[in-house]
């Protein structure tokens, strides 16, 4: 009797150590900043001469490492050095965040800046635990709501313009969510509007991902069997696991849970990601 209980302890220590340990796994390897992130663009070899800098800045759906990367296919797409693109886009960062590390993107000298920003601060709108953790883990000096969301964005934009040369666009938000009846898909949408609003700034170009998506989901006519019902954080758990540890694509993660653009209910597939992409590279190469 007492070996078997021996044993069922070293089984559940067993199965403790492989959780804590699949978990440092993810965690160290999701936050991972970009290889090609504002300090290591300063820091490395010059870009290649006449390279025009363009700085992507965002949340997750920019760092790429819980999303598939756009600003990665940015570089497949434009191989011959023409751009030089950095990462600067940060897990879980809200417009708030951005704003307080903006002079990392002016230090970098851009020609263009491109902003994909709102989605936590919409999600954070959703529930007082998304609130709760957001200003937590980002070290928010107050709970976010749309006024705030709008001022930190319009502050982002008026200090890019006043100290850079960069041609500057804003990009609406991906949908929460695929379910086109859920408050979730409405609230990216009603945030969208507020980005549109800033983008109404001189100089200052509107990229309409959330409408271009939004028509590719009701033209599709399909609802997702994966919907936000209060909070995004165990669908993500699952994605992760599913990738990191399965070794299944976003792709697939993304089919399973009935989604055409979405992985979980914020990160983006290749079809997503891809999207993005498009909309970046036409305004860049834009006369």
């Amino acid at each position: 009797m007492k070996q078997t209980v021996l044993w069922i302890g070293v089984i559940l220590v067993a199965i403790v150590l492989v959780l804590i340990g699949g978990y440092l796994y993810i965690s160290t390897d999701a936050e991972r900043l970009p290889e090609n992130r504002p300090a290591a663009f300063l820091a490395g070899p010059a870009a290649k001469p006449g390279a025009r800098v363009v700085v992507c800045a965002g949340d997750s759906l920019t760092h790429g490492a819980v999303s598939v990367n756009y600003v990665e296919l940015l570089n497949r797409k434009f191989p011959d050095g023409t751009y030089a693109f950095v990462n600067a886009g940060v897990n879980s960062s809200l417009a708030y965040n951005l704003n307080m590390r903006v002079e990392d993107i002016i230090r970098c000298d851009p020609d263009y800046v491109t902003i994909l920003i709102g989605s936590n601060d919409a999600n954070a709108s959703l529930g007082d635990q998304t609130a709760r953790r957001l200003i937590r883990k980002m070290k928010l000096p107050r709970r976010p709501d749309r006024a705030w969301f709008r001022s930190n964005l319009v502050a982002v934009c008026e200090k890019l313009k006043a100290r850079t040369h960069a041609r500057i666009a804003l990009l609406s938000l991906p949908p929460i969510g695929e379910d086109v009846d859920s408050v979730a898909f409405r609230r990216a949408a009603e945030y969208s509007g507020i980005i549109k609003e800033a983008a109404r700034s001189p100089n200052v170009d509107y990229l309409p991902l959330n409408e271009a998506m939004t028509a590719g989901i009701r033209a599709r006519g399909q609802k997702p069997t994966l919907s936000h019902t209060g909070d995004t954080q165990l669908p993500l758990y699952a994605a992760l696991a599913k990738h990191y540890l399965l070794r299944q694509s976003y792709d697939d993660i993304s089919a399973g849970n009935g989604f055409l653009y979405l992985t979980d209910l914020l990160h983006l597939n290749t079809r997503g990601a891809t999207l993005v992409a498009g909309f970046v590279g036409e305004f860049i190469t834009r006369k």
